[in-house]
């Protein structure tokens, strides 16, 4: 039976990034703004963050991210698919026997005994429809949202920045915004120049939520 996980339990591997990001976006940015010669400095800081406030971030399609992440929800997956100009593998219910993953809940709902009961019963429904001849594809209808999900995540810097400036709103759930914090510490730790002017919209710009503002302050 399932044994439950908490969303800090999830694992997030950057597996693949720009080796030299700051040089990569000096040469697409020297190509929009002269004909040569072309120089070999990096990007700073400050004209990033005058890249951003313009809004002239398509050169930041030229760096990209591979990020492993495991132990996510399958109510995760389909919040982070609505992200389309980014790529997904994950994990198949079709392919694979679901018996032994973990069931991703928050931290209350673990101490709950009817979280336990609910997701059990769940999977053993699961069971006997397989031992009954049913295909586990078939059988998979009636695993919960909170079944366990592996994803291969790629997306460019400047999806990237957009999935950040969304995600790490106080509005969204609590496993995506654990999710989003640690991405956008890996992806600081790589592009620093970039990624320290990055956070949800109210500290890129002004909150444009309205009646739905989460009506605290600022983050930071």
């Amino acid at each position: 039976m399932p044994i439950l996980q908490s969303y800090t339990n999830m694992d997030i591997i950057l597996i693949q990034r720009p080796q030299s990001p700051c040089t990569l976006l000096r040469l697409a940015l020297d190509i929009t703004m002269k004909q040569g010669p072309i120089e070999k400095d990096s990007i700073t800081s400050k004209q990033m963050k005058y890249l951003l406030d313009a809004e002239h971030t398509s050169l930041l399609e030229h760096a990209s991210y591979t990020f492993l992440i495991k132990g996510v929800s399958r109510s995760f997956l389909a919040q982070i698919t609505r992200h389309r100009a980014s790529s997904f593998t994950t994990g198949s219910q079709h392919y694979q026997r679901y018996e032994d993953y973990p069931c991703v809940m928050s931290s209350f709902a673990i101490t709950s005994h009817v979280a336990e009961e609910a997701c059990n019963k769940a999977y053993q429904y699961y069971l006997m429809f397989i031992q009954q001849g049913l295909p586990k594809e078939e059988a998979r209808q009636v695993l919960p949202n909170a079944a366990a999900v592996n994803i291969l995540w790629t997306i460019d810097a400047r999806n990237l920045v957009h999935f950040l400036k969304l995600r790490l709103c106080k509005r969204n759930v609590l496993e995506m915004r654990i999710f989003a914090t640690r991405v956008l510490s890996l992806a600081r730790d790589n592009f620093p120049e970039l990624f320290n002017h990055v956070g949800p919209q109210c500290f890129m710009d002004t909150c444009k939520q309205g009646k739905l503002k989460c009506g605290e302050e600022p983050w930071r």
